[in-house]
């Protein structure tokens, strides 16, 4: 019953207008705000963490434009895995530096889409797997349906969906020495296998994969956003190289510049990262717990 209950949320939200969405996801933004909810809590902190050069109010007027955000993608959710794909790609108003994938590609070598919790990550999925070969990893959800739902939606432009594990890997490792494109979300906290690095001068458990696989098959890394547009329009897709390519440095630095990179992506609207995201709930051994 819940599950029919969140398909029919779907159906009806998809079928509304961008603007009216993202104005009830800030309303869905302000309750949380005023219920002092449990995702508050983790962006003030984060936040506090992330942006100590902000003073009291500062860091207040982030967190509720934060939130709003939150309830933005929530309700966007109907459009991204709903929608019929032709009307959701339509969102997309604008594409900036999207030339580095082919200047990759004619050098003969695959892409790594690095896409943080930033924006909307669903929509640049969408849009990159109906442009070009793509394939992406997905762990499958526990309720059959919800898992079948969110299956077909991510594959539904042509994204190919491989299982998180050896043979996934094995089979983005192939994508990329094809000189396909492949998509990894770079700040996943990994379950293993990760490194203490510094993600805003704090050390964050993060993953290995992206990096292994740049050196491996000497990928370009690009991350990569859909950015809100202020008025609700649409999204703008952007494309950044990384500062330097990941391919020619050994791990710990490649994972170092890898998160140094996904900072300066934030930093360019930082509101719509999901600090609601317990980022540094994995501590090295010995230090306080965070949240």
């Amino acid at each position: 019953m819940k599950f029919f209950l969140f398909k029919l949320i779907l159906i009806i939200t998809a079928g509304l207008p961008l603007k009216w969405l993202h104005g009830l996801g800030k309303a869905i933004g302000k309750l949380s705000w005023l219920s002092n909810s449990r995702i508050r809590r983790i962006a003030e902190k984060n936040i506090q963490l992330c942006f100590p050069q902000l003073n009291a109010q500062q860091q207040t007027d982030l967190v509720k434009k934060i939130l709003n955000e939150t309830g933005k993608v929530i309700l966007e959710a109907g459009k991204m895995w709903q929608q019929h794909p032709t009307d959701t790609l339509a969102l997309v108003r604008e594409c900036e530096n999207e030339h580095l994938i082919k200047q990759a590609q004619l050098q003969g070598r695959g892409v790594i889409l690095a896409i943080p919790h930033y924006g909307s990550w669903e929509l640049v999925g969408l849009y990159c797997a109906r442009h070009y070969a793509m394939t992406s990893m997905y762990a499958p959800q526990q309720d059959s349906h919800a898992d079948n739902l969110i299956r077909q939606a991510r594959q539904r432009t042509g994204a190919k969906l491989v299982p998180t594990d050896i043979s996934g890997i094995r089979a983005m490792s192939k994508a990329l020495k094809q000189a396909e494109l492949v998509a990894i979300l770079p700040d996943q906290s990994p379950a293993e296998n990760g490194l203490f690095v510094p993600f805003f001068k704090h050390l964050c458990y993060t993953m290995t994969l992206l990096p292994k696989l740049a050196k491996k098959t000497n990928a370009v890394v690009l991350y990569t956003y859909a950015q809100r547009l202020p008025d609700s329009s649409g999204f703008k897709l952007i494309f950044r190289e990384s500062s330097v390519d990941l391919a020619t440095l050994e791990l710990e630095q490649a994972s170092m510049q890898m998160n140094l990179d996904v900072e300066k992506l934030i930093c360019e609207t930082p509101h719509q990262y999901q600090w609601t995201y317990k980022r540094f709930k994995k501590q090295p051994e010995g230090n306080t717990a965070i949240y």
